[in-house]
């Protein structure tokens, strides 16, 4: 198809929204062309010629997609479509909520939701080597709760583990983000250490035998009583003056320090 028979952009008018609009615009051209990831655009001074603006404005716009991304810039060859993944949006996630730590509570609501959803295919793919695996972090964690100290980083693996063989890459990330989020809380919004590093341990080890039973609701009820101790601490911490709350002794990975 010659490139003059695509559909061109429109000339901008919504002026006061031009940095959205031309995002919004470059997407449209995108979809209507049936552009595929590594397909090329024109280049960012025709983009300004057809669009009526700055060639600065479609710099700013692009740069933008590219975060998001949707475009690659390559030096020397122009604009082409990206071959878009959740990546870039994930991995900024976190910081966008560092600033507003009062959503913790919804957070832990969505958390508790994906992981009650996800016991039964996380009961349906799990493989003797996996569960394997598990015990060998509960046999260290183990170690760390009779000490009466909370393993962060054992946490965080056990968690990983579990959900390794449900093959969704998205689930893992946004799980993930629970740690950067409740790390953050910890040091900046006084967010208390786990109480009883025992009792944190064995609901988690209970998990892993409703699992080696394929005992779906058992693992439901285990991932509900996890959520109302995390829930316990955040109550917690709103409800103490800033700076009140005692600081635990150091625990394993304190660099890490945080619940799931």
């Amino acid at each position: 198809m010659a490139e003059t028979s695509k559909p061109p952009l429109q000339v901008l008018k919504r002026r006061q929204l031009l940095y959205q609009a031309v995002q919004d615009e470059i997407k449209s051209y995108i979809i209507a062309n049936n552009l595929r990831p590594g397909d090329p655009l024109p280049s960012e001074g025709e983009l300004a010629q057809q669009l009526d603006i700055s060639r600065n404005s479609v710099r700013e716009a692009v740069k933008a997609l590219e975060a998001l991304g949707i475009l690659e810039a390559r030096a020397g060859s122009g604009l082409f479509v990206r071959n878009f993944t959740f990546d870039s949006i994930l991995d900024n996630l976190p910081y966008g909520i560092l600033f507003a730590m009062e959503q913790l509570d919804n957070l832990v609501e969505i958390r508790f939701h994906i992981e009650y959803g996800m016991m039964e295919r996380v009961s349906q793919e799990c493989t003797d080597e996996q569960l394997s695996h598990l015990h060998q972090v509960l046999d260290r964690w183990r170690v760390f709760a009779e000490q009466g100290q909370y393993s962060a980083a054992d946490d965080r693996l056990f968690h990983r583990i579990l959900y390794e063989n449900v093959d969704n890459p998205i689930c893992l990330q946004i799980l993930d983000i629970f740690w950067v989020i409740f790390r953050h809380a910890q040091t900046e919004a006084d967010l208390p250490d786990v109480r009883d590093p025992m009792r944190t341990f064995l609901i988690h080890e209970r998990l892993v035998r409703a699992l080696h039973d394929r005992d779906v609701v058992r693992m439901r009820t285990l991932v509900t009583e996890h959520r109302e101790g995390i829930e316990s601490r955040i109550r917690q911490m709103r409800s103490a003056p800033r700076g009140a709350l005692a600081v635990s002794p150091a625990t394993p990975d304190s660099s890490a320090r945080a619940t799931t």
